[in-house]
């Protein structure tokens, strides 16, 4: 008896034994042993589906994932098709892409200009463009970290180990930047968090700096500031150095030292 094309609408492979009219992608041949999953099992014997041991295991030791192909390896210590960039040594994407994710490889957000990958799930968009599992808080448009259901503002992701502390870890690290995790400053003995792409903390230099010319101070916390806090200031006064009018919230008094340099700043902005 020749082989026998699946019966559900539209589908194209081939049934699999067992008596069943489907193809394994819809249902037919052998599934997985394990209490609620309904995926096929892996040929070669085994009763369970690759994610529940079944079929070829990585042969590194101590790992228990899926080998790949006829590697004897998982991705993760050198299994299946590599990326083809040069001197890259991550698994190459799904899809028949020749390339990881992080060199072109996989599905793309199919948002117009935007050349992120597409977040995993089945959605066609990056997780930025609302791809993705979201945040279950309501009325939360963030994208949920891990198995959690939220996003890392509403309790989702890792969490600091440090007893107490309910921020979020960062990076590979076990800790919140107060308690030493994620990077570093890179100054000499100094053990701060370093601040954004930067390789140091804001007092060695680190993070978003001041655009007034010369001046090389952090810019303020203001959201969207382009200053730091005493050029901020200095712009609010009139050149002949009386004070404009005053913002709705009352400004911290001033040390000499900070009026006598923002008088010098309001003499440059002149």
């Amino acid at each position: 008896m020749g082989k026998r094309q699946c019966e559900l609408d539209g589908c194209t492979k081939w049934v699999q034994g067992g008596g069943t009219p489907h193809c394994s992608a819809h249902g037919g041949g052998k599934r997985c042993q394990e209490e609620g999953c309904s995926r096929a099992a892996v040929t070669g014997g085994t009763p369970s589906c690759t994610a529940h041991g079944g079929g070829k295991r990585c042969q590194e030791e101590g790992c228990l994932n899926s080998a790949q192909g006829d590697t004897g390896a998982c991705k993760a210590h050198g299994g299946g098709k590599r990326c083809q960039e040069e001197s890259c040594t991550k698994a190459a994407a799904g899809g028949g892409t020749l390339h990881c994710i992080a060199h072109g490889g996989g599905r793309r957000c199919q948002l117009e200009g935007c050349t992120k990958a597409a977040a995993t799930g089945g959605t066609p968009h990056c997780k930025a463009h609302g791809g993705g599992r979201r945040c279950q808080e309501e009325d939360c448009l963030k994208s949920s970290r891990g198995d959690t259901g939220y996003c890392i503002t509403h309790g989702g992701g890792k969490r600091c180990q440090q007893v107490g502390c309910s921020k979020s870890a960062r990076g590979d690290t076990q800790h919140c930047v107060t308690h030493g995790g994620g990077r570093r400053c890179h100054h000499e003995g100094c053990p701060k968090g370093a601040e954004g792409d930067t390789l140091h903390c804001k007092a060695h230099g680190g993070g978003k700096r001041c655009q007034h010319e010369g001046c090389a101070k952090s810019v303020a916390k203001a959201a969207g500031s382009t200053l730091c806090t005493l050029c901020l200031r200095a712009t609010k006064l009139q050149p002949d150095g009386a004070e404009a009018e005053q913002p709705a919230a009352p400004d911290l008094p001033l040390s000499l030292r900070e009026r006598e340099a923002i008088q010098r700043l309001v003499e440059d902005f002149a």
